[in-house]
């Protein structure tokens, strides 16, 4: 068994989409969060602003918003997404080994594959100690030799051949 993965689906899903996210709305959210909690700690030392819940609520929503998106599309990032920016396909290297451990993506912090074995957002694979990530193992499970075409930096694997 063998399954190949779109190196442009991992770069749009894992890099382009959360900076994009991160851009168009997290950063005016923060903007607008901080903006409005300066207004309002000005308004509070000139005493020309009663202290209440309900007037912290709309810096609260604003900043709990940008920490979601942050939070969601960050991870993403940081997960090896930011590496794509550099990375470019040909950059792959071919391992192999002993499938250790498999697991699933979470809703958020996966990119949307569509894949309807793992609902979409990825899975990971741990071989020789280091995990990668990509977008279904298939019938692969543990204990399986496999040979892999991964991009070093990032982790993503765009080959998972089943050495049966």
């Amino acid at each position: 068994m063998e399954l190949t993965f779109d190196y442009s689906v991992y770069y749009r899903q894992n890099c382009i989409v959360p900076i994009w996210f991160l851009l168009v709305f997290g950063i005016p959210f923060l903007v607008i969060g901080i903006i409005h909690s300066i207004k309002t700690i000005k308004a509070i030392i000139r005493k020309q602003y009663s202290f209440s819940l309900k007037n912290c609520v709309g810096t609260l929503f604003m900043l709990c918003i940008w920490g979601f998106m942050f939070v969601t599309n960050a991870s993403q990032l940081l997960r090896g997404g930011i590496f794509l920016l550099f990375e470019k396909e040909s950059d792959t290297i071919l391992l192999s080994g002993v499938i250790e451990e498999t697991g699933e993506m979470r809703h958020y912090f996966g990119g949307d594959y569509d894949v309807e074995q793992n609902h979409g957002y990825g899975e990971t694979i741990t071989i020789n100690g280091t995990k990668y990530y990509l977008q279904t193992y298939g019938d692969c499970k543990i204990g399986d030799v496999v040979t892999i075409e991964v991009l070093p930096k990032s982790k993503f694997v765009l080959s998972i051949k089943n050495k049966k």
